[in-house]
């Protein structure tokens, strides 16, 4: 049985328990974290995540998802906003689809919550000096939608307030009455852009004309109208804000801040969250974690002198599988309480014993999913590639015929990319005839275990075990010595069978066979099954 505390802490398993949660496919390999509207790609990451890496990758992909589940990207899109438009509107919209996912599944706001403290309160930093202070004025529009479901972000939103005090007097107040009518009513991402082109528009069309009468009226709040609860801040923050520049400098700057680039603009939470998931990249390929991605692989039927061969050892194999199961469930009479009367246990009455009743009890079936990963690597080809595609049919039609098993197939790696897999037979289809593929490219073990874990998470069956069908050694020993590791720590059964080749017996050396011709398989794959078979009766 697989643990849910145990799949909240295995990066692959919890993207994809994230991923069946939210309705959004979640890939994990390469050098960036970003979404293109349909997938969240995760980076590769260290095989070990600590828990706030745990926690950002958690927090990333609820923000995303939220995304891809609530953003009109058509609109969006159709739109065409400017850098600065769009850096507005961003801020508007994460806060937006942020709030709907929240009202659907509570959990992700403790987790967005999380990730907004982190940011831009504990690792919030002022601005350089050399910084244009137009910058603060998109950092005011950020850190006001941040506030709003994370009190704490006021510290900071108040050293913004300053500044755009100081500099463009008046800004900050119709900037707030246009948020204000954000966060009472902002249905859809059209509403979002709309207001963020009414930010836009206001920055645009401030005036320094008013700056003195403004400034004098500023200070004056200082001092008699302040909020109670923004006065102690707002005193604070002055002594860290500037000179005022001269009128026609501020005018000039905002004007520059609408024609910037979106590299110079103030980050969101999704591209700071972006940026952190990158830079907790492992150093080393060898000490990270990819997982498979789906592709294609030309496959064919195999030839029916291979076929009848492979159907021969298939019986063969099921009819030794069946005849062990049949002596496992057969029926056997227990005592009890109910049932019918047992003439033999009638001397029980007479030390009061109630137990004088007999019941025919039938051992629980397999109630197991195996999956079968063929190795298709350069290096099976000729020979090894011919026998182990039979074997791969003959085990695959073997387990189809037994009660209470669920096989599917998958080849690695698919044509795609090197980390890729192709779904030969998927968990509860019929065995198909297109087994005969030729072998090519390299060997992501590792990449195509997590995906065969990831895909049998959501599966009914008790027991999970997943078969290897290879010739040597994977891409990487390391990171395949670590999944299968943190497979068998899960409770998934990761067995080996070798073609022509033992090097499957370091990977997995109580567990794996190794067969040299087709005739070895049925009693090498009943030898090892029946020992996995057994252990399962024995649980």
């Amino acid at each position: 049985m697989i643990r849910s505390k145990d799949i909240l802490n295995c990066l692959p398993l919890l993207a994809s328990v994230l991923g069946d949660q939210y309705g959004v496919q979640i890939r994990i390999g390469g050098n960036e974290a970003c979404t293109n509207g349909k997938i969240i790609q995760l980076p590769s990451l260290p095989m070990d995540c600590e828990p706030e890496l745990l926690a950002m990758v958690r927090g990333f992909v609820d923000h995303e998802a939220a995304h891809i589940r609530h953003t009109d990207f058509g609109v969006l899109q159709a739109a065409n906003l400017d850098p600065v438009t769009f850096n507005l509107f961003n801020c508007l919209e994460d806060w937006r689809i942020e709030k709907k996912l929240s009202g659907i599944f509570p959990g992700s706001r403790y987790n967005l919550n999380w990730l907004i403290r982190r940011f831009f309160v504990e690792q919030a930093q002022p601005r350089a000096g050399d910084d244009s202070p137009a910058l603060a004025v998109l950092d005011y529009v950020l850190l006001t939608v941040r506030a709003w479901d994370v009190e704490e972000v006021n510290i900071p939103r108040m050293v913004a307030a300053e500044v755009l005090r100081q500099h463009f007097p008046g800004l900050k107040e119709v900037l707030d009455a246009i948020l204000a009518k954000v966060f009472i009513h902002c249905p859809d991402t059209a509403a979002a852009i709309a207001s963020a082109r009414q930010l836009a528009q206001s920055i645009r069309q401030w005036e320094p004309q008013q700056q003195q009468r403004k400034t004098r009226t500023n200070e004056a709040d200082h001092t008699d109208s302040a909020p109670q609860s923004d006065q102690d801040i707002s005193s604070d923050c002055a002594s860290q804000a500037e000179q005022p520049i001269s009128p026609s400098k501020a005018k000039t700057q905002l004007t520059a801040l609408l024609h910037a680039e979106a590299q110079d603009l103030p980050q969101s939470l999704g591209e700071r969250l972006s940026t952190a998931l990158v830079l907790c990249q492992s150093e080393s390929a060898f000490e990270s974690v990819t997982v498979a991605v789906e592709g294609f692989r030309p496959s064919g039927v195999l030839s029916e002198s291979q076929k009848l061969q492979a159907l021969q050892v298939s019986i063969a194999l099921r009819t030794r599988l069946q005849g062990f199961l049949q002596a496992q469930t057969q029926k056997r009479c227990t005592i009890g309480r109910r049932g019918a009367l047992h003439t033999g246990s009638l001397h029980r009455l007479q030390t009061g014993n109630p137990r004088i009743f007999r019941r025919e009890a039938e051992q629980a079936g397999l109630n197991t999913a195996v999956h079968i990963l063929l190795d298709v690597s350069g290096s099976m080809s000729g020979t090894p590639i011919a026998l182990a595609r039979q074997a791969c049919f003959a085990v695959a039609k073997a387990l189809e015929n037994i009660k209470g098993v669920n096989p599917a197939v998958t080849a690695f790696p698919a044509l795609a990319s090197t980390s890729s897999v192709f779904p030969i037979m998927r968990h509860g289809q019929k065995v198909p005839g297109s087994f005969d593929i030729n072998a090519s490219g390299g060997t992501p073990l590792a990449a195509a275990l997590w995906w065969a874990m990831q895909t049998m998470l959501f599966l009914r069956e008790q027991r999970k075990i997943i078969l290897i069908i290879t010739d040597g050694v994977p891409d990487s020993t390391h990171a395949a010595t670590h999944v299968v590791g943190v497979a068998q720590k899960l409770g998934f059964e990761v067995y080996g069978l070798g073609i022509r080749d033992e090097h499957i017996s370091h990977l997995l050396p109580q567990t794996s066979r190794a067969i040299n011709d087709l005739p070895d398989l049925a009693p090498t794959m009943f030898d090892m099954l029946q020992d996995a078979l057994l252990k399962g009766w024995a649980s």
